[in-house]
């Protein structure tokens, strides 16, 4: 009895040395491999800097469940690496197929200066966390205070504006939430938040946002510029021509409810078809709004140009049932 206690003692003895041991590893690499800032790498030290990544991100995925923990606990304790926090956070997230760790990931990327990051993945993990039902908004506020940021979309080939990007993360979120985000940032935020936050809340389409909207623009506490676009915008988002056709209400309310959800529905109901965008302004009534809202939160399963296009679309829908319905 003694030898086989000796024995399971030894076995937990060697198990936490190996742990600690690739915790170590990890350590030295990373004191070797970050404590960069990717904006000021010339191409060829670029190309050196991702070798050595790899030898980080390799030695961390040879065996996911040490390393992990230790990943863990080196984001939370870092105060000066801002690219190490989201880099590391990225790996966490491939390995953590139990979603253990995705609070850490957000502590992660909010620790990150978007200064120092490639917008593109930037965007598709904060994204991702929305759709695990991490609260984004401090996030996306780093975007739309970015000036002149936009994102490239790889797959999709397509330039989205840092508007249209932050889109799909408010979309992530409730309604009201978006809303005290993007009112946060109107009030609060600089030039490039101010502007991009204006836009994007008179496209979230909200009786408190409108009335803040309508307020600083009628005592001219917002750019010119600022004006124009929203003002742009709710013509452009306004059905005003009556429709011929036989699409009833019971039919778009149908349609509204149709799942988004699963990928193999390939569903882009609205965008493109003008005939069905004009019946459901004109079908659609007041108690139909928030059937539109759901259709709209469902309308981004990924970041795509499809998807914006379908949020668009129901965006329509929504501020001219708003607007016919008399909300205020």
């Amino acid at each position: 009895m003694y030898r086989i206690i000796t024995l399971l003692f030894l076995s937990l003895i060697t198990v936490s040395c190996s742990a600690q041991s690739l915790c170590d590893k990890l350590a030295q690499l990373k004191q070797e491999c970050y404590g960069f800032k990717p904006e000021g790498l010339t191409d060829e030290q670029r190309e050196a800097k991702s070798a050595a990544l790899d030898r980080f991100w390799n030695l961390a995925m040879s065996d996911t469940l040490q390393a992990a923990p230790c990943l863990k606990e080196m984001i939370l304790a870092e105060k000066n690496d801002s690219y190490f926090c989201f880099d590391a956070s990225s790996l966490l997230l491939k390995m953590d197929n139990r979603h253990q760790y995705t609070d850490v990931a957000l502590a992660g990327v909010q620790k990150s200066n978007i200064d120092d990051l490639q917008l593109e993945p930037y965007l598709q993990m904060c994204f991702y966390l929305g759709h695990m039902g991490k609260d984004v908004g401090s996030l996306a506020e780093k975007l739309i205070s970015k000036p002149q940021a936009s994102v490239y979309l790889t797959i999709h080939v397509v330039t989205l504006s840092a508007i249209d990007a932050s889109l799909f993360l408010y979309n992530t979120m409730s309604t009201e939430k978006a809303e005290g985000y993007l009112i946060k940032a109107v009030t609060q935020g600089n030039a490039t938040a101010r502007h991009n936050g204006a836009v994007a809340l008179n496209i979230i389409a909200t009786t408190k946002g409108d009335s803040l909207l309508n307020s600083l623009i009628a005592s001219k506490q917002l750019a010119d510029s600022t004006i124009t676009f929203i003002l742009n915008d709710r013509k452009t988002f306004t059905q005003n021509a009556s429709c011929k056709g036989n699409i009833s209400r019971e039919e778009i309310l149908g349609d509204l409810q149709r799942s988004r959800t699963d990928s193999r529905i390939n569903y882009f109901g609205f965008a493109g078809n003008d005939e069905t965008i004009c019946a459901a302004c004109t079908q659609l009534r007041k108690e139909d709004i928030d059937a539109i809202r759901t259709a709209r939160m469902k309308a981004t399963p990924g970041l795509s140009d499809e998807g914006l296009s379908e949020y668009f679309a129901l965006t329509k829908i929504l501020m001219t049932v708003r607007s016919k319905s008399a909300v205020k």
